[in-house]
């Protein structure tokens, strides 16, 4: 629920802007903030739907949201299910940032063979479940749905012969479908699987991933690579074709100017917002803490641990190239050397009574 928050204030933010900005632009805003958070939606759900099948229920963390959207003062709390992608900021192949974010897309890919386990499990647990209610050995709530916690309590023991029983029929029917109800030789992935020895259930799961496993997984992954706008103007993610094979999470320029947009605004105003400047690090972690993108360090427990030496002199090279895409979009004012007077300023300046400003020219000054 937090995530959904976070879109619908993000919407706000830019629509704040409709008085200011052409109507073309604010379209072309719109379409890539929500492809932006529908590809975190579906990335959050690779990671989290196979980690609750894992405890056989729901995260009591879920029950409280606790990735709320808030102040830079008062970052959102930690969510155990957020994940943190590292952006190659300067776009260039074979570098050693190249390298990283090519580490970092392929963890989350990664994911996609144990999210479709996890997903046949969850949805034949519910038929199981919409089973037992029929034959008045379980009831349903008022609304006439279970949440997905709840139906992963089926997996728990006191369910175990019901449970075998059920699916020990839908295994049977899926041997009869891939013999063709004749003693012919079976599939030779449904042979193997029948091998391994698992429970009905266990084996049912393994049987659908076999048949079906790869359908699911090329959509998916042409899904997810649409919603991430791959080698397309707004992308969050380059590659994965003949010439590059390999894809890598990168930052391209506008979508930088609509996340750039958004943080720039700060509450209040007669307008219900107005605009103020912030410096890099702010920037940084506004990044970091609402969506996840890590530009000058890495996102631990998503592909990553430590940093070696390499990995910290990459991460400097990344932060300065950081520095120069903001000074391309004409959202960078370098006022000093200094680290801490390195701001990120509105192209847009409006007040709190509401009035625009003169729009910044662009580039450093």
């Amino acid at each position: 629920i937090g995530a959904a928050d976070l879109l619908a204030e993000d919407t706000m933010r830019l629509l704040f802007y409709q008085p200011f900005i052409p109507r073309s632009v604010m379209v072309d805003y719109l379409k890539v903030l929500l492809a932006f958070h529908l590809a975190l939606y579906h990335l959050r759900l690779f990671k989290l739907l196979p980690a609750l099948v894992k405890r056989r229920g729901p995260d009591p963390t879920c029950a409280q949201c606790p990735m709320q959207p808030k102040s830079l003062e008062d970052p959102h709390g930690d969510c155990p299910h957020r994940v943190g992608i590292l952006l190659d900021v300067a776009g260039k192949p074979g570098s050693p940032m190249a390298a990283l974010a090519e580490r970092s897309a392929d963890a989350h890919y990664r994911r996609i063979p144990t999210f479709v386990k996890a997903y046949f499990s969850t949805k034949k647990l519910d038929e199981f479940a919409a089973d037992l209610v029929k034959r008045g050995k379980a009831t349903r709530p008022p609304d006439g749905g279970l949440t997905v916690g709840e139906v992963l309590r089926y997996l728990e023991p006191p369910h175990k012969a019901e449970r075998e029983k059920f699916f020990g029929q839908r295994v049977y029917g899926l041997i009869q479908d891939s013999s063709g109800g004749k003693d012919a030789d079976l599939d030779p992935e449904i042979q193997a699987v029948i091998e391994l020895g698992l429970g009905e259930f266990d084996t049912y799961i393994e049987m659908l991933v076999a048949l079906r496993g790869k359908y699911h997984l090329k959509y998916l992954k042409q899904c997810i690579d649409s919603l991430l706008m791959k080698n397309r103007p707004g992308a969050l993610v380059l590659g994965g074709g003949p010439n590059e094979p390999e894809r890598r999470f990168i930052l391209d320029s506008r979508l930088l100017e609509v996340l750039l947009q958004i943080a720039v605004l700060r509450p209040g105003g007669a307008l219900g917002y107005h605009t103020g400047e912030m410096r890099i690090d702010e920037l940084l972690l506004f990044l970091r803490e609402r969506y996840g993108l890590h530009v000058d360090r890495l996102p631990r427990g998503d592909g990553f641990t430590s940093p070696s030496i390499a990995d910290r002199r990459a991460l400097r090279d990344n932060l300065e190239a950081f520095t120069t895409r903001l000074r391309e979009v004409g959202f960078y004012q370098d006022l000093s050397d200094a680290y801490v007077t390195q701001t990120v300023t509105p192209r847009y300046r409006i007040g709190l009574d509401g009035a625009p400003a003169q729009p910044s020219s662009g580039g450093a000054k």
